[in-house]
């Protein structure tokens, strides 16, 4: 069955996670695949059966797993007679003792369920997972769908340790299917003592700095964003906008790494480069954004888009990750190395599988050898590349690859600061098994043929180079000049030292992942599963660490600098729209904006946010966002309110068919954009008009547009407007 979103709804008694098996080390208090009395039957139990008292004594019983369908079942239980029209609700129950109250402060409930339950101790609720709110009856279907990895998840919360009574307790379960064709149930249910972990407590971080919020709630994925109540956000670009000049035609979707680089090291005008991660070499490519922050609206204005050029390279593909070099250039990498790879203009290196500097200002692949001929970054290596990061040196670069087992960890060393077209390439070996060898060494992978070039992954292979599972990004940690990066499938952030001279690495841990974490999101503290996927990396500069998750709920973390496993500092950015994952995160050289995009929300989505520019956003397509705590993003509530005042805005006929006049008065002259939004947010028509003080009357074409509701956004630099109307 497919899945798609656990409902809001979570008690305060336990958030809810989806969690790997885990290595128990305490004595549960209710073991996993203990034997259960049910009932199958389909009949309506009212609400009875919930209380210690009740007589089950004619109810069947077997052991944990129940269900059907699966064919994993420990006991199979009856849909009814019609596997078209399946019971809805089967009911479990049994009882178990608890010696003793003491030596814990919690209870973890761990439970498999295919689709939706509720369960209760005692004769009183104490979770419904994937359940809607309000009463539940026995014909109350699940929230959502569950398939694939979830089937035989166990989801996980913390109940209070007042849900039990020391001696015998009763618990009892309804499993609800989510239709009546669904093809499977499963149940299985297990409570073991918690004792949570105790935060780590950190340094303080100035009050105004973007890094510094309270956590979200965790959830899983709904329609929006949901980021803390002290930021906001804006809406950049999203996929299918034409670009500047027509002959271009329109951004592409699956946006990805998202590159800020200032003009003369401003932090309110530069250029905002994205990639687009297509699955074929015409799906793929990157969008320059040229930009400018307006420090009297507080809003950024996207003043120009423009395509990378790629065609003296042949092209690009499949583009990922990337990283800022210290002397603003963007360094795109492409993840895919084909299997059968081409070499379409002879010049001996393969078509795609590397690193590509570009020039934002003429949004062009440089020239790094001055032969008149832009260049692919060939000695950096080909394989499926995620990231780089150059260090201060402009001179040593960090990058991995995202290949299965093959891995690796590499190092470049540029022959001249600032030109990468040149240098060594190395590969990392640790000293013994990942997971234990804290050292290890640099072997050089040879890189000065064409040939060589082309073969990186096949020679550090043959080289031993240690396998990382997947590395999506390597970053440099600005507060101790580790390197950290993400290994995807272990479900690990790792570091290590890495000698100023010599070819050695030393430290090497784990610093991040495989466990649950406190997250405290203001009226409460759940725990929260890593899980699985941590992809990009971003670092501000005090040494937190952004995660942006690719798997599991594709949240978006924060790690503080003082995190240890043993005591952790963790806090939940973001959850990110349904169907979606967080891409490429970068921020402004002084922290006050981070942009960042959201690749391939579901399509159905139809839920509209308002951004700080008063415009409604739908997250049904890849979108570009910048963020930033409500004082440094778009005009506060009084001021937007004032301002709101200065425009006396009419609309006339309304609904209207052909046309649509606007009337409004303004008390200065300035330039304003007149953009028409239909309800998922998309602009269909914009105009620029010059505004005198005083009376204004500017016209609309409406004549075009499809008979429904629309929004005309009238917004200048002082102001922003929006009314609706109707075309008919």
């Amino acid at each position: 069955m497919k899945h798609t979103a656990t409902p809001l709804f979570l008690l305060a008694l336990g958030l809810l996670w989806a969690a790997p098996a885990l290595a128990q080390t305490t004595t549960a208090l209710l073991p996993a695949g203990s034997a259960w009395k049910y009932l199958d039957n389909g009949t309506d139990q009212g609400t009875a059966w919930q209380a210690a008292g009740f007589n089950d004594a004619a109810w069947a019983s077997g052991n944990a797993e129940l269900g059907y369908g699966d064919g994993n079942e420990a006991t199979v239980v009856s849909f009814g007679p019609s596997s078209s029209s399946k019971y809805i609700t089967t009911y479990f129950r049994r009882q178990f003792t608890v010696s003793s109250l003491a030596g814990f402060s919690g209870v973890k409930l761990r439970l498999k369920r295919d689709d939706g339950a509720v369960i209760y101790i005692n004769g009183a609720e104490v979770h419904r997972s994937n359940m809607p709110t309000g009463a539940i009856a026995y014909n109350t279907f699940a929230s959502a769908t569950v398939d694939g990895s979830n089937e035989s998840a166990f989801f996980e919360a913390v109940l209070p340790k007042s849900v039990l009574l020391q001696g015998q307790n009763t618990i009892a379960v309804e499993i609800h299917q989510d239709r009546l064709s669904s093809s499977d149930i499963s149940f299985d249910l297990e409570l073991l003592p918690d004792n949570p972990v105790t935060p780590a407590t950190c340094a303080t971080l100035p009050a105004n700095h973007l890094s510094n919020f309270v956590s979200v709630m965790p959830t899983t994925q709904q329609q929006g964003i949901s980021i803390p109540s002290t930021h906001t956000f804006q809406l950049l670009m999203q996929s299918g906008q034409p670009y500047t000049n027509a002959t271009d035609g329109n951004t592409k979707e699956s946006n990805d790494f998202t590159g800020y680089v200032p003009i003369a090291s401003s932090s309110t005008n530069g250029y905002l480069s994205v990639n687009h991660e297509g699955s074929s070499a015409a799906a793929s490519g990157v969008s320059m954004l040229s930009l400018n922050y307006s420090t009297t609206s507080k809003l950024w204005n996207v003043t120009a888009k423009h395509p990378v050029n790629f065609a003296p390279v042949v092209g690009t593909y499949n583009n990922c990750s990337g990283g800022i070099t210290p002397w603003n250039t963007v360094v795109t990498c492409e993840e895919n190395s084909p299997t059968a790879p081409t070499d379409s203009n002879n010049d001996g290196y393969l078509d795609y599988g590397w690193n590509v500097e570009i020039d934002p200002a003429t949004h062009a692949v440089r020239d790094l050898n001055n032969d008149g001929t832009p260049d692919k970054l060939w000695k950096l290596g080909r394989f499926k590349h995620e990231n780089v990061v150059v260090a201060a040196d402009r001179r040593t670069v960090y990058e991995g690859a995202d290949e299965g087992s093959l891995s690796f960890v590499y190092k470049f060393v540029a022959a001249t600061a600032g030109n990468l077209g040149a240098g060594t390439l190395y590969v990392l070996k640790l000293d013994g098994a990942l997971g234990s060898s804290t050292t290890g060494t640099w072997i050089p992978v040879p890189n000065a043929t064409p040939t060589e070039c082309s073969n990186t992954t096949a020679l550090a292979q043959a080289l031993g180079a240690t396998n990382f599972s997947g590395v999506e990004d390597v970053e440099i940690g600005p507060h101790d000049g580790k390197i950290y990066f993400t290994s995807k499938s272990n479900s690990r952030v790792y570091r290590f030292l890495d000698a100023a001279t010599g070819s050695t690495i030393s430290a090497f841990e784990e610093f991040i992942g495989g466990q649950n974490y406190p997250i405290n999101y203001g009226t409460g503290t759940a725990s929260e599963a890593w899980s699985s996927g941590n992809d990009n990396l971003t670092f501000d500069s005090y040494g937190n660490l952004y995660v942006l998750q690719d798997g599991g709920r594709n949240h978006i973390w924060l790690v503080k600098p003082c995190h240890t496993q043993a005591n952790p500092a963790v806090e939940l950015f973001m959850v990110t729209p349904a169907g979606s994952e967080p891409t490429g995160m970068t921020l402004s050289p002084d922290e006050r904006f981070m942009f960042v995009s959201i690749q391939a929300p579901d399509n159905t989505n139809t839920l509209a946010l308002t951004d700080a520019a008063g415009q409604p956003v739908v997250f049904n397509k890849s979108t570009t966002l910048v963020i930033a705590r409500k004082s440094e993003l778009g005009l506060p509530t009084s001021a937007a309110a004032k301002a709101d005042k200065t425009v006396q805005l009419a609309l006339y006929p309304n609904p209207a068919s052909q046309q649509l006049t606007v009337e409004l008065s303004h008390e200065r002259a300035e330039t304003a954009q007149l953009r028409v939004l239909n309800n998922l947010g998309q602009v269909l028509w914009q105009q620029e008009a010059a505004l005198s003080k005083g009376a204004n009357r500017l016209q609309v074409p409406v004549s075009q547009l499809p008979a429904g509701p629309y929004q005309l956004l009238v917004r200048t630099a002082t102001t922003a407007t929006t009314r609706a109307f109707i075309k008919q």
